[in-house]
């Protein structure tokens, strides 16, 4: 290479090097407020956004709840403003550190203001790059700033510990779904219009907010998740209890994990649980005239988890297929109670709207003008088939009479 081309070379080299910026827009760690979760409550026209900051100091030096110490983890303060937007940006009013929403784990929306319209909520989480739109968003029926004060036992960040009830619970009982933002707005966005949201509560007559209810083996104020809220449009428009919330969930097929507990056949004040490990929901729209039926077989495997069922030899095939046809049975009885209260509440929380869409495309341009009428006039008919495939090592519930007596 020529000392010509070399330094050629050796100039752009330098001039490409004068254009890089570095790190001329980095904000410090310690400038930060990281926000562990959000609270979204509605009075009168102004929007009141409450946030769960961490402290720092406490988390690190072992301080805290389950550290022994003193101090709280986390700290709980409100804005409000005639937007959400602005409710946040008045956070510099008081806030030493700019707000940090990466670790945000949840939004609490209090019912009023899911009441009155989700659709603020949904804007700012979706415009604007500094919130995620993966953040679980459940509904308090109260309050949602005092779900935020309330402190639990085993997890330090109580934002972290709603996320995560609201996980395991959606995960092995499937009652309540765990629903993120992007999900809430996909939904809304269906045919159906419709979507739905665990309710988070504070079970107690008094707080968890101070450090001094942690000398104690129990809480006077827990947080617990509740009912199903329904939203249609973006607003709310009433509760499905945990009954008809499983029984949607079947019909939606949503169903991860679940248990079945209901009495034992021929013998009363006894019951049986069994755990009903996967299912599946095949949903077939009929046409007839210009109504729908849909048909719904739902099949399941389940495996025999406890029994007081005194009677019963569980190791014969008869016993068994009894066994199975009781849980069709009880199964059967959700998925009822979950149609009616949809109802009920005349929003199509099944998603039945997809289903007119995809298969009947031409009377869609006709039914979606008015799909509440149509969806009030569907008829539902539900099958299912439970498949037992565990029993357990005993074929009789345990008896330490019976045991005693059969060692003389």
């Amino acid at each position: 290479m020529s000392i010509t081309r070399i330094s050629i070379v050796a100039a752009v080299a330098i001039v490409l090097t004068c254009l890089l910026t570095g790190c001329w827009s980095r904000i410090e760690l310690n400038e930060l407020a990281i926000t562990s979760a959000t609270a979204v409550d509605r009075k009168g026209d102004e929007w009141f956004v409450s946030f769960q900051v961490l402290i720092p100091s406490s988390i690190s030096s072992g301080i805290g709840i389950t550290g022994g110490g003193s101090g709280a983890p986390v700290i709980v303060y409100s804005t409000k403003g005639k937007t959400i937007k602005e409710a946040n940006s008045r956070s510099f009013f008081e806030s030493p550190r700019k707000l940090y929403f990466a670790h945000n784990r949840v939004i609490i929306v209090s019912e009023e203001a899911a009441r009155r319209g989700l659709n603020p909520v949904l804007d700012v989480y979706l415009r604007n790059t500094d919130a995620r739109e993966t953040v679980d968003v459940l509904i308090a029926p109260g309050s949602a700033r005092t779900i935020l004060e309330q402190m639990m036992q085993i997890q330090k960040i109580s934002g972290d510990g709603i996320r995560e009830i609201n996980h395991l619970e959606s995960k092995y009982t499937s009652i309540l779904p765990e629903v993120k933002m992007y999900q809430l707005a996909m939904s809304l966005a269906s045919d159906s219009g419709s979507a739905l949201l665990p309710e988070v509560f504070l079970s107690g007559h008094s707080d968890a907010a101070s450090l001094k209810v942690f000398d104690r083996t129990t809480l006077p104020a827990k947080v617990k998740l509740g009912r199903l809220a329904v939203i249609k449009k973006d607003k709310m428009v009433g509760w499905l209890s945990r009954k008809e919330a499983l029984g949607v969930a079947f019909l939606r097929n949503d169903v991860k994990k679940t248990s079945l507990t209901f009495a034992c056949p021929n013998e009363e004040n006894k019951h049986l649980t069994l755990q009903v490990g996967s299912s599946s929901t095949e949903l077939q729209p009929i046409l007839k005239g210009d109504k729908m039926t849909v048909k719904a077989h739902i099949k399941g495997k389940a495996v025999l988890s406890e029994s007081d069922c005194a009677s019963m030899d569980l190791y014969k095939p008869e016993i068994v297929d009894a066994l199975e046809k009781a849980a069709v049975k009880e199964l059967l009885t959700y998925t009822e109670a979950g149609w009616k209260a949809t109802q009920r509440l005349h929003t199509d929380t099944l998603g039945f709207a997809d289903l007119a869409h995809r298969k009947y495309r031409k009377q869609w341009r006709t039914w979606k003008k008015d799909w509440d009428r149509y969806f009030a006039a569907i008829k539902v008919e539900v099958s299912a088939e439970i498949t037992l495939t565990n029993v357990g090592l005993s074929n009789q519930p345990f008896n330490a009479d019976a045991l005693r007596e059969g060692k003389k």
